[in-house]
């Protein structure tokens, strides 16, 4: 006799009054449903809790176990779970590094042999009473039709800091960070999410991606997956806590930008040579104490940072790459420069400063495309006339040395903005000062001046200047004239006073004439300060009447 099919309910005969009337009742427990139970055997046919699917709320029909976490679903429902959520478990919400599951027989022999004990019930939303047939779909190849949308949902998966920026029910498409195109993703943004876990090896899989910046974050590795992204042309892991980085990344030949800066990189391979497309490359703020001559072969590098690093000498080789436009070398332990750098003509930005050079090369004259010179904080006692050939320099920084004087041709620099001087032992400015008249900051703090040229008055483009911590006595009347001047800093002098000129500098922000020998000041000065203009004053200081 074929078994009747029912949803929720069993007859069952009520011993009530002795009659033998039908009643009906459901197979859940009483219990589960938070009544009392009617009678002793309440729960006879119900179906145990242990045979249900924690997804469904159903007994198993192809009952499988999640590899990764142990946990026990029905292969469609934990399937569906994957194809909507990406690689977690749905019990503990924790990110699974695969997807994989596993026929559990054990599980269809306990739920058969119930269904042999209660050949009257057919299970709540079975259609049959029978198991079915173990499906051969173990979960691995979840992703692979979903393309590079499984791809970024198994990553948000993983990471709960993805979680909290890709919302769960949005497309990918319109996630922070993620640029589609034609259901591909062509480039990924996510510098300062607080990335910490694992790069999933899936990433390998977007073989549309040409940008991914994962700089700002955590991470302490990457998938050698990553070398599959042959259309990758910008790739930026700087501000990592990288101490290498897998072999596959040098496979990459298709890449112009290559950041790996302020990591914990204590070495480079010689295989970086052959990303022979770099016109870019960070590897600044590691522990590199040498880098592979191979470098100096990447002709194409517009662009080379190195700066903060423990590299004590510069290759003969470093003058091959003549299309470099920036390098950037300071913060490491340089005794000296090549002269070869001298080749690298095209030039406009040249980092030297925070090394431990005691002088330069006249072979950096040559560089006439230099916009920006940076050679502060290192143990110069001269510079080289040669520098006044650097007639586009817009920036020069000499800042913390022991220069004593400075060559006559800086002063032939005309196109300079910028000239910091601070910290040295210069004695005195010459006149020819004044013919820098496209200067806007000038910073002579911390030397051994007594005395400033009249001729400074000159600079009227002036908007910053710095003589504090020296051993002025005056300063010229004609600093009046600097009409532009923003900030002017006469602090730590041995003035006694200072020109009134000062008060017709209705442009400044900020005077600071603190720690001199000042006792009384110029009514016009006092004006200024009306005027709103703060000012730095030893306690006593007063004003003419």
């Amino acid at each position: 006799m074929t078994p009747s099919k029912r949803r929720k309910t069993s007859a069952v005969l009520e011993p009530a009054s002795g009659n033998a009337t039908q009643g009906v009742r459901t197979r859940r427990s009483a219990s589960a449903r938070g009544d009392l139970p009617d009678a002793p055997d309440a729960d006879l046919d119900a179906e145990p809790e242990e045979l249900m699917c924690p997804i469904t709320r159903t007994m198993f029909r192809d009952p499988v176990m999640v590899v990764d976490s142990g946990h026990t679903y029905e292969r469609s429902a934990i399937l569906s779970h994957f194809e909507r959520n990406g690689a977690k478990d749905p019990l503990t919400r924790r990110a699974l590094s695969s997807t994989k599951v596993m026929t559990i027989w054990a599980m269809r022999n306990v739920v058969q042999a119930w269904l042999d004990k209660h050949p009257g019930v057919t299970p709540d939303g079975w259609d049959s009473r029978e198991l079915l047939e173990p499906s051969k779909d173990d979960g691995t190849r979840t992703f692979d039709d979903e393309g590079d949308v499984g791809v970024l949902r198994t990553w948000r998966a993983m990471c709960p800091e993805l979680q909290e920026r890709w919302p769960e029910a949005a497309r990918p498409d319109c996630w922070e960070g993620v640029w589609m195109e034609n259901g591909r993703a062509v480039k990924l943004e996510l510098e300062g999410f607080g990335l910490t876990g694992a790069v999933p090896a899936e990433v390998g899989r977007l073989s549309a991606l040409r940008v991914l910046s994962l700089a700002d974050n955590q991470l302490m590795s990457l998938p050698a997956e990553i070398g599959l992204l042959a259309s990758l042309t910008y790739l930026d892991l700087g501000e990592n806590q990288l101490t290498s980085v897998p072999a596959e990344v040098w496979q990459l030949t298709s890449l112009t930008w290559l950041d790996l800066s302020e990591n914990q990189l204590t070495s480079v391979p010689a295989e970086i040579g052959q990303l022979t497309s770099l016109e870019w490359l960070g590897l600044g703020g590691n522990q590199l104490t040498s880098v592979p001559a191979e470098i100096w072969h990447l002709t194409t590098l517009m662009r080379l940072d190195l700066s903060d690093n423990q590299l004590m000498s510069l290759p003969a080789e470093i003058g091959q790459l003549t299309s470099l436009t920036l390098l950037r070398l300071g913060g490491n332990r340089l005794t000296s420069v090549p002269p070869e750098i001298g080749q690298l003509t095209a030039l406009t930005v040249l980092s030297l400063g925070g090394n431990q050079l005691t002088s330069v090369p006249a072979e950096i004259g040559q560089l006439t495309s230099l916009e920006e010179l940076g050679l502060g904080a290192n143990q110069l006692t001269s510079m080289p006339a040669e520098l006044g050939q650097l007639t586009s320099l817009r920036g020069l920084h000499l800042y913390y040395n022991q220069l004593t004087s400075v060559p006559a041709e800086i002063w032939q620099l005309t196109l300079l903005r910028e000239l910091n001087l601070k910290g040295n032992e210069l004695t005195s400015l010459p006149t020819e000062i004044g013919q820098l008249t496209s200067l806007e900051r000038l910073y002579v703090y911390g030397n051994r001046l007594t005395s400033v040229p009249a001729e400074i008055g000159q600079l009227t483009s002036l908007t910053r200047l710095d003589l504090s911590g020296n051993q002025l006595t005056s300063v010229p009347a004609e600093i009046g004239q600097l009409t532009s001047l923003e900030l002017l800093y006469l602090g730590g002098n041995e003035l006694t006073s200072v020109s009134a000129g000062i008060g017709q500098l209705t442009s400044l922000r900020r005077l600071h004439l603190h720690c001199n020998q000042l006792t009384i000041l110029p009514a016009a000065i006092r004006e200024l300060r009306d005027a709103g203009c703060p000012m730095d004053l030893d306690a006593g200081v007063t004003f003419d009447e």
